[in-house]
């Protein structure tokens, strides 16, 4: 075998592991009831792998705390009108969600507090910074 061969190969083994690799960083879609999401984003190769992933999502939230830090939602429901579309445990910090276009209610919670937000998702996509609302100091 000479030694361009060797280079090829070599590059092609590198080019398999390194794609692999990023496979890997992407959470994988889930399913709740008839609504398809990704909850995540943690670490940055994570987050550059949902960011590839945001078109086939409607809405995309991320939470973050009062400083910009991430944050993990202990629960999120997602209502339209009287009727609960989804619930989902450990949300975020980056959730995507595949919604028909509409107005939703998106109710989280963090360390026992609840918050709302109305929420328009259009055809073309909504994103959703849900920034927490800084704690009073005592």
């Amino acid at each position: 075998m000479n030694a361009e061969t060797r280079i090829a190969l070599g590059l092609g083994l590198a080019l398999i592991v390194t794609c692999a690799a990023l496979a890997q960083t992407a959470p994988a879609v889930q399913r709740a009831g008839n609504v398809e999401y990704v909850s995540g984003g943690a670490g940055e190769e994570e987050r550059a792998a949902m960011t590839a992933q945001r078109g086939a999502f409607a809405l995309r939230i991320v939470f973050s705390e009062p400083g910009g830090a991430y944050a993990v939602a202990d629960h999120v429901d997602v209502s339209q009108g009287s009727a609960k579309v989804v619930g989902l445990d450990k949300a975020g910090p980056i959730l995507m969600l595949n919604l028909a276009p509409g107005d939703y209610a998106v109710d989280a919670s963090f360390a026992g507090k609840t918050e709302r937000r109305q929420v328009r998702v259009g055809r073309d996509g909504t994103q959703v910074d849900w920034r927490l609302p800084d704690e009073p100091r005592r």
